[in-house]
């Protein structure tokens, strides 16, 4: 069987050359995800200021989950500025310096940070020139900083701290040595008494370093025993690099979760494209099979045969796309970088792990393929495998009919779930249904295709004689091949659609509910935050009749979901009572937001339904800085897609963030505030305030359109490779026709009839496969079943997928047709 199976590669080039595409293709992007998969685990960002110090040790900066991922908390876990004297007193430590940094705006540079000097030790930093900081008003620049904003020794620095004005002069200019890279954050260097009392936490601090010529991991684990109180975590080595770079300790989990996602969801589609292309291939071979079969060739031997076939083709495809499976990742990792998902130098891990998994996984599944495949012709006795071959089964078996209802039925109850159950797994189910109606549409394609004929046949007749004639009675007679070619399309039309328009949905109603909730008539703003001082110097002006000053951050709230621990990462602001009436509308539901005083929350209608609670119940909370917080519920609100899902009182959020300064000021004033005196602080109308998380939305969004194009890209190759496949295999049909008398334009008119036919049955089916998603997903976050689709969008859409379809049956027919009619007729 293997000298038959070479044979029928060698002169059925074209059937292998699809399959082969298919399997390199899924090889490269089953790589990719695996690469990033595998980077959320192990890559990250080398250490920079801490490259002085043997071990950094900080606090948890996540939330165990059981059974599951844990969950980052958004701001900087500190620690008790005691704890630098336990860890002082372990054998081993020369030095434990405690850490505190304070977020100034240098000249319009708002990332900078300010440090005590004693800090300066754990880095590779040293005065080049001038000398240390020993007043309160002295600083050392580290020296990029310094060239940035165009000082040297002795100049006056003006800086902000929240928009709050101060001055300092400059007495050193600090570099690293020659090669070493420090300048990811601009650094000031302050007194350590200076730079605990701007922090505003004089008894905590960020983390401590220990400078020691010790073994680094097992004073890491001396270090443990003896902060055994504390939940603390220690890092030696490249790990440092994460308690130094909060971004990359939390972009880890998001890149472990959203490869695991954009896999699963990869996974079954490069597994029905893959299935669909060799379906198609061993369908096209029915009549070398059913001769096979009667010239006395076993079932055993036929699937051999087709086993040495697929071995042979996909193990090729699958060991060659795992090279450029590499080269993809690299670009997503740009991709995702350019969006502000992962840091710019993030690095990823590469080893022969996830190639090797995705060779595996994919042969095994084009493997399986090809025996499922295999399985009817094998079977079937030598004369109906003749017959077969020349006339299309017309029914199809019991068992697929009997799994496209199951689909279906499964496809509308997921999109309807919003409807009878509440919360984040509503929204959820909703959402993934089009995925279910897909592969309805695909077991139960042939179906959909022969009542399309039957209701467009006789009009196509009417316009095109000939062509519509011809392209109805293809159809009719190959429904089969025809559902084949329309699968990938349904796929592309109904992932792009479902994606695209949660998106365009969510962001709509975001942006509504903050433009409808917002009753101030001015927002004031900050480059790096406000202080405390701009609202009190905002409200003492005339005119202005009140205040609401807004912070912003992220809440965990942990609790049982059918059984087991979840946990819901949710957007929270604080924000204060008095005066609410007149700067902020929630739209309250129930309870009373003017409770919203001490260890008490309100929640949004989504959030309340997704934790179980209501008004007068207790919640646990971890908030950013993963401080828990046990607190009553006293009201629940509509808009919590435009302000968050989670609103405390806002001297309790504030006191747990890692600047501690105001996200904006709703002011309610005739007349615009004045801001002046406070750098980097702005007037905006009303009209200009953001929804809270949109630019958490706007990366998220992004990332999702990423990972969708490069599925749509896969989809894309797909398309064209089936099609041009399934028209290739036409060529005897084509000539048959011309030796009849049908002339050549006419048979382009009828494969045109066809595509066209082709697309408009995947516009159809792929559309309503995606309609009870949307409406599922827009019910739950809106309230309201009708999504927000731009149509321009869904005719974009449908546009791209009408030209891919169009080329790729027409350049083959063109192709197929330059052949002599006497010669293709033999081939």
């Amino acid at each position: 069987m293997r000298t038959l199976a070479l044979a029928a590669i060698r002169h059925r080039r074209g059937s292998f050359v699809a399959v082969f595409v298919a399997v390199l293709c899924a090889t490269v992007l089953m790589t990719a995800l695996g690469v990033l998969f595998e980077s959320g685990l192990r890559a990250g960002v080398a250490p920079q200021r801490y490259t002085g110090a043997a071990v950094v040790v900080g606090g948890r900066q996540e939330l165990p989950v059981a059974e599951n991922l844990d969950v980052p908390f958004s701001e900087r876990v500190p620690l008790p500025a005691d704890a630098v004297a336990r860890v002082a007193g372990v054998p081993g430590v020369d030095l434990a310096v405690g850490e505190t940094s304070v977020p100034l705006t240098v000249d319009g540079v708002p990332a900078a940070r300010g440090f005590g000097w004693s800090s300066a030790a754990l880095t590779p930093l040293s005065v080049v020139d001038g000398a240390e900081p020993v007043r309160a008003n002295e600083v050392v620049l580290d020296r990029g900083l310094a060239e940035s904003v165009g000082v040297s020794v002795g100049d006056e620095l003006p800086v902000a701290l929240g928009g709050e004005p101060a001055r300092f002069t400059v007495v050193g200019i600090a570099a690293p040595p020659d090669g070493v890279e420090t300048g990811r954050i601009p650094a000031l260097f302050l007194t350590d008494e200076r730079a605990r009392e701007l922090s505003g936490r004089p008894d905590q601090v960020d983390v401590i370093g220990v400078v020691s010529d010790a073994d680094p991991d097992e004073l890491a684990g001396r270090i443990e025993a003896a902060l055994s109180g504390l939940d603390v975590t220690t890092h030696t080595g490249n790990d440092r690099g994460d308690v130094e770079f909060l971004d990359v300790g939390a972009v880890r989990s998001i890149l472990v979760v959203l490869s695991l996602s954009f896999a699963g969801t990869a996974m079954m589609i490069a597994m029905l494209v893959v299935a669909g292309t060799l379906g198609l291939s061993i369908q096209q071979r029915h009549r070398e099979i059913a001769l096979l079969r009667a010239v006395a060739a076993t079932p055993r031997q036929i699937h051999r045969m087709v086993g040495a076939e697929v071995l042979w083709v996909a193990g090729a495809g699958a060991v060659v796309g795992a090279l450029p499976g590499i080269g993809v990742a690299y670009l997503l990792r740009d991709a995702f970088a350019g969006i502000g998902l992962l840091p710019a130098d993030f690095g990823l891990a590469i080893s022969p792990l996830p190639p090797l998994a995705a060779v595996l996984l994919v042969l095994g599944t084009a493997r399986l393929a090809g025996w499922f495949a295999a399985r009817r012709p094998a079977r079937t006795d030598p004369v109906s495998a003749l017959r077969e071959a020349a006339v299309e089964r017309a029914a199809l078996p019991r068992w697929r009919v009997l799994a496209g209802v199951v689909a279906s039925v499964g496809w509308l109850a997921a999109s309807v779930l919003p409807v009878f159950l509440p919360g984040e797994a509503a929204v959820a189910g909703a959402g993934g249904s089009a995925l279910l109606g897909a592969v309805a549409a695909i077991l139960l394609g042939p179906l959909l295709v022969a009542g399309a004929v039957r209701l467009v046949g006789p009009r196509l007749r009417a316009v095109a004689p000939v062509g519509g004639y011809l392209a109805a009675a293809s159809v009719t007679a190959n429904t089969r091949r025809l559902a084949t070619v329309v699968t990938p399309l349904v796929l592309a039309i109904a992932m792009a659609s479902v994606q695209v328009f949660t998106q365009t949905t969510l962001s709509a109603a975001a942006a509504e509910q903050a433009d409808d909730g917002v009753l101030a008539d001015y927002v004031v703003t900050g480059d790096a935050g406000l202080a405390p001082a701009v609202a009190d110097a905002v409200r003492a002006q005339d005119g202005v009749d009140a205040v609401t000053p807004v912070v912003r951050s992220q809440v965990l709230v942990p609790y049982d979901s059918a059984g087991t621990e979840a946990v819901s990462a949710l957007t929270a602001q604080g924000i204060e009572a008095d005066g609410l009436a007149e700067t902020l509308d929630l739209r309250p539901e129930a309870g009373d937001l003017g409770r919203l005083r001490g260890d008490t929350v309100a929640l949004s209608t989504t959030a309340a339904e997704t934790v179980g609670a209501d008004v007068g119940s207790t919640v646990d909370l971890r908030l950013g800085d993963g401080a828990v917080l046990r607190a009553e519920v006293v009201a629940t609100y509509e808009r919590g897609l435009g302000f968050g899902d989670v609103t405390l009182p806002h001297d309790v959020l504030v006191a747990h963030t890692t600047t501690g300064f105001d996200h904006s000021l709703l002011v309610r004033a005739d007349t615009p505030p004045s801001v002046a005196g406070f750098p980097g602080a702005e007037v905006l109308d009303r009209g200009e305030l953001s929804a809270a998380g949109q630019a958490q939305r706007q990366v998220q969004s992004w990332t999702n359109l990423i990972a969708l194009f490069v599925v749509l890209g896969y989809l894309a190759i797909a398309v064209v490779n089936t099609l041009v496949m399934a028209t290739a295999a036409r060529g005897r049909e084509f000539a048959l026709l011309r030796l009849i008398g049908t002339r050549r334009s006419q048979v382009v008119r009828m494969m045109r009839i066809e595509a066209l036919l082709v697309v408009g049955i995947a516009a159809v089916v792929g559309t309503v496969a995606a309609v009870p998603a949307l409406f599922g997903v827009s019910l739950a976050l809106t309230g309201s079943p009708v999504p927000s689709v731009p149509p321009l969008v869904y005719l974009a859409i449908i546009g791209v997928t009408a030209v891919l379809g169009l080329l790729a049956i027409g350049i083959p027919t063109r192709v197929a047709l330059r052949a002599r009619p006497v010669e293709a007729i033999g081939a």
